[in-house]
């Protein structure tokens, strides 16, 4: 009997030594502190390059006017950063892309808009060509930048190409651009309100192009997730019998595919690749104290839950922003203690 549970022990050990480092990551959540800014704050946005860098972004509420926040994650500790141009002007930041070795983040300052870029050698500027009445979105990868909008004459689709700004077209019908999101400087795509319904649109570094997309019927379009390896990920929800449900759709070079995870009525803007291959999105908590994340398997038919850690007196935690860095995810998001307003929260799974 002692040689077979010395066995069995040897076997437990070997077992637990060939874990991948992707399947580290689901150790569990756990909170990093964030400097707090003037609440109530919004975040806009989180990106990473690695496990040692990361930019949240958003804008918090002084007594006078909206001002923006942009915070740093070295591995370690977040900071919050205020070395950007107009770091102490109204405004606030949107999302933010890593373009080669430079960070770009998307500025609004009194209905201005921008671009920050940030390199070795610093801080500084790209203006846009024109001023917009709302600035819906923006996507950028090296040799390209788009900024979608909207002025008095109608839907506007500014792109830059490293050199300057030109004004694209769209297809016929087509009202109003939602989002976009890039691959490379030939290869973006983006969900537009069209007369015929919600519509995906499709950059071939000639011309925009209907894609075609099957979308669900009544279906609408939160985010397109564009990875290297030429898979496409759509998420949305779908409004039917009263209800919506979230929706995601894949693209695997050959046809697309629709799968309905259990995630009721979830906004799926937040979603991201994990580093074990799945989906991952923040998802509403059924615990106010704790916050709740979804990941979704690669064929997209089965869905687990996992909780961030319980934090003391807190009334609501809202994980708005997703990113892999490394082996582990970052959120970056708001948490609402009881008798204050919201304030920033981050939390990490792995590492």
């Amino acid at each position: 009997m002692n040689g077979l549970r010395a066995v069995i022990v040897c076997l437990v050990i070997a077992c637990a030594a060939v874990v991948s480092p992707a399947a580290a990551v689901t150790r569990g959540w756990s909170a990093l502190p964030v400097p707090a800014a003037a609440p109530p704050v919004a975040v806009s946005d989180l990106a990473a390059r690695g496990p040692g860098e990361a930019w949240a972004t958003g804008y918090e509420h002084t007594p006078d006017e909206l001002r923006p926040v942009l915070y740093r994650w070295d591995g370690t500790v977040w900071s919050r950063d205020t070395t950007f141009p107009g770091a102490g002007e109204p405004g606030r930041l949107g999302k933010v892309r890593f373009v080669g070795e430079e960070m770009w983040v998307f500025r609004n300052s009194a209905g201005t808009g921008e671009i920050l870029r940030r390199s070795a050698g610093g801080w500084s500027t790209v203006p846009l060509p024109q001023t917009l009445w709302t600035y819906q979105d923006f996507a950028a990868v090296p040799g390209a930048a788009w900024v979608v909008g909207e002025d008095d004459t109608g839907l506007k689709v500014l792109h830059h190409d490293g050199s300057g700004w030109t004004t694209q077209s769209t297809p016929d019908g087509v009202l109003y651009v939602m989002g976009i999101s890039a691959r490379t400087a030939d290869d973006a795509w983006a969900w537009a309100d069209t007369s015929a319904g919600t519509a995906v649109l499709r950059w071939n570094g000639t011309a925009w192009r209907d894609a075609k997309v099957p979308l669900p019927p009544n279906g609408n379009v939160h985010t397109i997730l564009l990875e290297p390896s030429g898979r496409v990920t759509i998420g949305g929800s779908r409004y039917t019998d009263g209800v919506t449900r979230t929706y995601l759709m894949t693209w695997n070079g050959a046809a697309w595919r629709t799968t309905y995870p259990p995630l009721g009525d979830t906004y799926t803007e937040a979603m991201v690749r994990g580093p074990d291959g799945a989906l991952w999105l923040p998802v509403r908590s059924d615990r106010a104290f704790r916050s709740k994340y979804a990941r979704v398997a690669l064929d997209g038919l089965r869905t687990t839950f996992s909780y961030g850690p319980e934090r003391t007196n807190a009334i609501d935690v809202k994980p708005r922003a997703l990113a892999r860095a490394g082996s582990s995810l970052l959120s970056f998001g708001t948490v609402e203690i009881y008798g204050s307003k919201p304030n920033l929260m981050s939390e990490r799974l792995g590492g």
